[in-house]
């Protein structure tokens, strides 16, 4: 006859080492799951990085591309779609600076000459100057910061009196005296202004100051040479320039 409710204990211990058995399984499962994910995430991180780095070249290019298209800034007046394009693209690329607001200025990458790509900055593109007298368009307008000892040049190239063998050419500057307001703005206060290489020279009034506040600063290009860094600066009279070196 069957016994019924007998107790034993070698089926009880098989049935506990196959349920630790099956604990193992789901565990070693978790693990590989986890190191798949893991490894995924190594090979996934690098792949995002580089596809991030080539939208930023390329909205760099971009940006470049359509500076000198403009010739400068000339013909990208307030409300053309050109300026509109151009001042998204800065506003882009200003929200991922490689160079953090809180090194622009202590750096060093920001000391040396720069050249003006593009501004909308009247007083600089100069188109309402007298003709004969405005920038040249075919040379370029220059920038040279030293922050070491707070100051910079700004010169600028004319060409007049352009029926007499090419042109005579020259080119007006001035200094100026910086001043740290934050780790990325400055001060401007213009010292000294020079006409004509400097045949003319005068100095600056007071009230010849202002702001400017560098946004973006990339001076890892990928593509080395003279031209690839870029500087992005705003001044305080809601003026932008793109400038490189």
């Amino acid at each position: 006859p069957q016994t019924v409710g007998v107790w034993n204990p070698r089926a009880i211990g098989r049935n506990t080492c196959k349920g630790r058995s099956v604990l193992g399984q789901l565990r070693m499962v978790d693990d590989i799951k986890a190191e798949l994910q893991a490894e995924a995430k190594k090979n996934i991180d690098p792949l995002k990085a580089m596809v991030e780095g080539i939208k930023t070249q390329g909205m760099r290019n971009e940006l470049l591309d359509l500076c000198d298209a403009t010739r400068r800034g000339v013909d990208s007046p307030e409300g053309s779609e050109t300026r509109a394009r151009i001042t998204e693209l800065i506003e882009l690329l200003e929200a991922e600076s490689p160079t953090p607001a809180d090194k622009m200025l202590t750096s060093g990458d920001i000391d040396g000459e720069w050249m003006l790509r593009w501004t909308t900055s009247e007083s600089i593109l100069g188109r309402k100057r007298t003709r004969g007298f405005r920038v040249d368009l075919n040379r370029p307008i220059t920038q040279e910061i030293d922050s070491k000892k707070l100051t910079a040049k700004n010169v600028e190239p004319v060409t007049t009196f352009r029926w007499i063998f090419g042109g005579i050419k020259y080119t007006n500057s001035v200094e100026a005296e910086l001043t740290p307001m934050t780790a990325s703005k400055v001060a401007v206060q213009f010292k000294k202004f020079n006409i004509a290489g400097g045949l003319i020279s005068f100095t600056a009034p007071d009230r010849a100051r202002g702001e400017l506040d560098t946004t973006y600063l990339d001076t890892e290009a990928t593509t080395p040479g003279p031209g690839q860094q870029i500087r992005i600066s705003r001044g305080d009279k809601g003026n932008l320039f793109v400038l490189t070196k």
